[in-house]
């Protein structure tokens, strides 16, 4: 059964330029729907997306973006 999560992930400056939208669906095959954003490519930023798919793919997706070193919190 697939769920809706909100979150928040903040990029690091250095890591703006990862395909971590991109990878949460080829990867891990978790659709994202861009709810909110503000990056800027010479400070970083950050972007409130709602991820859906089962509670697994969730757990590991997140698990993964944040290996990148990018920082995930809920924005509910």
């Amino acid at each position: 059964m697939d769920i809706t999560k909100r979150v928040r992930l903040h990029f690091p400056l250095d890591k703006v330029e990862l395909p971590v939208i991109s990878g949460l669906v080829s990867e891990y095959d978790v659709q994202p729907n861009l709810v909110l954003a503000d990056v800027d490519a010479k400070t970083g930023g950050w972007i409130v997306v709602q991820l859906t798919g089962s509670v697994e793919q969730l757990d590991r997706a997140i698990a993964w973006v944040r290996s990148l070193g990018v920082d995930v919190s809920d924005a509910e």
